[in-house]
């Protein structure tokens, strides 16, 4: 038995094939119909439409034959999803090479014949087939074969529809999603920061001389910061609007004067440690996005840590086509079951932070929407009193 080769983009492949969200999802009928025609078209007992994962083929519909899933190793279907040639046909799999040793030709279901046409999208991905399989040596005539092409693509049309259901069924969870954030925004973060920005301002006017240096030091810096959040607060329901200002405003980003600015934002303790560590001198992204997704990553850190001193480590680099970050802690971590679920709004990994304050649970979910806006992903890296690792990147292109 020659074991099929590795196919060349496998990890696209296997990501556009999660894609579409149909492993292990139940028998459906509009697939079942598609093998039973096929089967009847071919004259053959046995039709399948299969999808090859990472070690397996797994079957959305199997037809003559109750077999879900086999080890990717072992199956026809392998040698199809690098095939370009349009039908795969073995018309006697004991008389070809690559599977006269088969486990499936030598053992049951004794595959003899098996023809099939690859499941394949528009980007030229395939990322499963339709098969037929009989136990007896076969030939197909050039309209079977070219009916055997209908068919899957039709499969690969049904894929395309159910995703594009999913599609707007997430759109309308995100507008849901956005009516409650931009609320929540307006009413819980806005007024409170025109307080304390009005109140710093009094302070600043009226007790000059009873603050002392530093202490007019510090009221000055908590107005500049009391602006600087108004105004990303401002453009953060700007977004919750038109999405498009992304694309509108780029502009070039010195990641030292990033790192300053961060720092005077938040090092003014100074238990707090905060570093940019990248081989870039600047990025060019929308500055108001990447600072909202940081400040809210890098308040994280510091208000959900545990330990003396608040280690926050921030990675920049990139690729061709993206940039990638990472935000750092050395916090107590935040427990599997809790992982997933931080990402979505009004959810909070604990129900205080470590000032005995309660979160809204809105930091990350502003944060996960501003990346996915970004055509980007974030993911959770956590270990238990070791600390957090935020990973994200983004298209430096934004459409």
């Amino acid at each position: 038995m020659i074991t099929a080769p590795n196919y060349v983009n496998e990890e696209e492949r296997l990501k556009t094939l999660r894609s579409y969200k149909i492993l292990d999802t139940p028998n459906e009928v509009q697939y079942d119909s598609l093998t039973q025609i096929a089967a009847e078209i071919c004259e053959t007992p046995i039709s399948f439409i299969n999808f090859v994962d990472k070690d397996r083929v797994w079957s959305k519909s199997n037809y003559g034959l109750e077999v879900t899933e086999a080890p990717r190793a072992d199956t026809f279907c392998t040698h199809v999803i690098d095939f370009k040639n349009g039908a795969f046909v073995i018309p006697d799999a004991t008389k070809d090479k690559r599977f006269k040793n088969n486990p499936f030709v030598l053992n049951f279901p004794n595959i003899i014949f098996y023809a099939s046409y690859p499941i394949t999208n528009k980007k030229g991905i395939t990322i499963g087939n339709l098969c037929v399989v009989d136990t007896i040596p076969r030939e197909l005539t050039k309209t079977q074969l070219n009916l055997i092409k209908v068919l899957a693509n039709q499969a690969m049309n049904l894929l395309e529809c159910h995703k594009n259901k999913e599609k707007n069924k997430v759109l309308e969870e995100k507008n849901k999603e956005l009516e409650k954030f931009a609320y929540v925004a307006a009413h819980d973060l806005k007024s409170p920061l025109n307080n304390i920005y009005s109140l710093s301002c009094i302070l600043a006017d009226m007790y000059t001389d009873k603050l002392g240096k530093e202490g007019v030091t510090i009221v000055n810096h908590i107005i500049s910061s009391s602006n600087n959040l108004k105004k990303l607060i401002n453009d953060v329901l700007d977004y919750s609007k038109d999405s498009s200002i992304l694309k509108n405003s780029c502009s070039d980003i010195n990641i030292l004067n990033l790192q300053n600015e961060l720092v005077d934002l938040f090092c003014i303790d100074k238990s707090i440690s905060l570093k940019i560590e990248s081989d870039l001198t600047s990025i060019h992204t929308n500055y108001t996005a990447l600072n909202q997704i940081l400040q809210n990553l890098i308040d994280n850190a510091i208000k959900y840590n545990d330990k003396d001193t608040v280690k926050i480590k921030i990675g920049v680099n990139e690729d061709k086509e993206k940039y990638h970050f990472y935000v750092k802690d050395n916090g107590p971590g935040i427990t599997p079951s809790k992982q997933q679920k931080i990402f979505n709004i009004f959810q909070t990994a604990t129900s205080k932070d470590k000032y005995g304050n309660s979160g809204h649970g809105i930091g990350l979910a502003t944060v996960k929407k501003l990346i996915q806006q970004m055509d980007g992903e974030i993911s959770l890296e956590s270990t238990k009193e070791i600390g957090s690792k935020f990973v994200f990147s983004f298209n430096k292109i934004l459409k």
